[in-house]
């Protein structure tokens, strides 16, 4: 088969959709060889990706300027692919370009969540209105939509009024990275090259209100156990942390700038326990990394959160303060517990690896064209 992608994010994002689609064509590179995967980026790319993979190729628009790549990305990948001998289309980051249908082309779009439209404040306008849109016209599009979680799924059911019947389900995978067995000297280095202390707690994530870095900063308050923060900080986060309410806990909040996913994934491998109280996610990838990485998970209750942490977590009302804090404690106290924390979580993440993943895009895909 000769699959299209929009590929932007996996050559522009370094984090998220980006990170989706990077692992998605990773594990269908390596796992489905025969097929051709021809990716569309509307410019020069940021982040490095199709030479690694010999059954991949990108394809950039002849002509430069802002509005002639948009339009491309929007209107003529159609031509392009239908010219490349694309048989089938994936929308990767829930949207799809118009024309594929008169082409002949087939289609399906990845729809990660909608949490634009469940927690409007945390958006602009403008924003809002802009992702709807291109939501609901790929989703009309489509000749089959795939959901990343069941919880996206019942979004897709609640506010586009899609039959539960036209949406398949398949979880995400991960960088390949976190299945790595890595020497056990090997995660240590991070430890002294970032100064790390001998033990803490993890958040991996956006520093924003959302993920509940606010309930952290006050389970550390009552606490006093160190935390490591990896992520992009935001006004937010920035305003919170200096705040003087934190003044006295300043030097147990960690806030290091890591670049490499191999140092990210060492650093999973040496934390106590990863925290992460979301008050929503389309599927929470972080989670399942911690979960790969043998690393104890406490999440949330809600949204998507309790299908990728799986049986073996700890699931907190993110909104409860008393119930965050007492749970990191535990958790951070018990090694018996952490230890039986590690042996289920790592069971459960054994469905998510590169060749299940596969095998289920591999059967949408025979739908499409069979």
């Amino acid at each position: 088969m000769k699959i299209g992608f929009e590929a932007k994010r996996i050559f522009h994002n370094a984090s998220g959709l980006g990170n989706f689609g990077r692992n998605l064509l990773r594990a269908l590179s390596t796992h489905l060889p025969n097929n051709e995967y021809h990716l569309y980026n509307p410019k020069e790319a940021s982040i490095p990706f199709a030479e690694f993979l010999p059954n991949v190729k990108e394809t950039q628009p002849s002509i430069g300027g802002a509005l002639y790549r948009n339009l491309w990305r929007q209107r003529f990948i159609s031509d392009r692919a239908k010219k490349d001998g694309v048989e089938i289309f994936h929308g990767l980051s829930q949207e799809l370009p118009m024309g594929l249908a008169k082409r002949g082309i087939k289609s399906v779009v990845s729809v990660h969540d909608a949490i634009f439209i469940r927690y409007p404040h945390l958006y602009k306008s403008i924003d809002r209105k802009i992702y709807t849109r291109k939501l609901r016209a790929a989703c009309k599009r489509a000749d089959k939509i795939v959901a990343i979680s069941e919880q996206t799924k019942s979004d897709l059911v609640e506010f586009f009024h899609i039959p539960a019947k036209e949406i398949q389900v398949i979880y995400q995978g991960v960088n390949p990275i976190y299945w790595k067995e890595f020497l056990d000297e090997e995660p240590q280095d991070v430890r002294e090259r970032y100064g790390f202390p001998e033990k803490f707690a993890l958040f991996v994530g956006t520093l924003e209100v959302r993920k509940g870095v606010d309930k952290i900063l006050e389970a550390q308050l009552q606490t006093g156990i160190p935390v490591v923060y990896v992520g992009r900080p935001t006004t937010f986060w920035e305003n919170l942390k200096n705040s003087e309410k934190y003044k006295s806990i300043q030097h147990l909040i960690y806030t290091p700038e890591i670049r490499l996913d191999e140092d990210l994934a060492k650093v999973y491998r040496i934390a106590e326990l990863f925290i992460y109280p979301s008050i929503f996610e389309g599927f929470g990838i972080p989670v399942l990394e911690a979960l790969i990485s043998k690393t104890p998970v406490i999440t949330s209750n809600i949204s998507s959160l309790p299908e990728a942490a799986g049986p073996g977590s700890i699931l907190v009302d993110p909104e409860n303060q008393q119930e965050i804090t007492a749970a990191l404690q535990e958790v951070w106290d018990n090694d018996a517990l952490k230890n039986e924390m590690i042996k289920t979580g790592y069971t459960f993440a054994q469905d998510f690896k590169d060749e299940t993943i596969a095998k289920k895009w591999k059967l949408v895909y025979q739908s499409l064209i069979s």
